[in-house]
């Protein structure tokens, strides 16, 4: 797989990874003696994902009626938002070798210190979250497993299950991919952005995404980018 160490500011870095919409990352094997119970946690995260990027490309419908409609569709937005967020990690998680894209005008040693502070820091807060949110879905257990459209069953259904995925997929850039590093002048160039005005470093960010032929990098880098002094 193809991991970008994307200038995000100056001085600045966040890894990113853009998959095809359709990639699903690998569910991860339930501890024995809970098959049942996990199984379905896996089965209802897979049909969240599915219907979180369809829900994402489909065009804007009328507003739901009911505060119920309404509070699903916010919720199939921010897990839209979440999946494309931690897809780097998800799929981490069953990667044996990456190539790591740098700005060629950083260290090769910089760049790999880059990166393990980045999936330490992932590790880190999703374990974290992780412990939280299972907290949390262990006592909603009653609604979760009840069939239908219920908030409190998606929401800790993904959150559990995503954070699960993304940990063990921080865990594993940092000790279980052997990575290659592979110099990017276009890397580069993005980070040369950050020292242009608006006009010109929004024309520079969509130029470099074009030519790296990642479409939502963009989007990334500019939601990411700290501001500019």
């Amino acid at each position: 797989m193809d991991v970008y160490l994307v200038p995000i500011g100056r001085d600045r870095f966040e890894c990113y990874y853009e998959a095809a919409d359709d990639e699903e990352p690998e569910a991860a094997a339930p501890p024995a003696g809970v098959w049942g119970f996990f199984s379905r946690l896996k089965a209802r995260f897979s049909q969240q994902l599915r219907e979180a990027e369809q829900a994402r490309h489909e065009l804007p419908r009328e507003e739901p009626n009911t505060t119920m409609a309404r509070l699903q569709r916010r919720m199939m937005r921010w897990i839209a938002e979440r999946v494309a967020e931690q897809r780097l990690l998800w799929h981490l998680g069953r990667a044996k070798t990456a190539t790591l894209h740098t700005p060629d005008n950083l260290e090769a040693a910089s760049a790999t210190r880059l990166m393990r502070a980045s999936m330490q820091r992932d590790a880190d807060r999703h374990l974290r979250l992780l412990v939280v949110h299972s907290l949390a879905l262990l006592v909603s257990i009653p609604v979760a497993l009840i069939p239908g459209p219920n908030i409190l069953g998606y929401l800790f259904t993904f959150t559990v299950v995503g954070h699960f995925l993304a940990w063990r997929g921080a865990r594993r850039g940092l000790n279980g991919v052997a990575w290659t590093l592979a110099p990017s002048t276009d890397l580069a160039d993005l980070g040369q952005a950050f020292a242009l005005g608006d006009e010109a470093r929004h024309h520079r960010i969509h130029e470099v995404a074009d030519r790296l032929r990642l479409p939502r990098l963009a989007t990334f880098v500019e939601r990411m980018a700290a501001p500019v002094a």
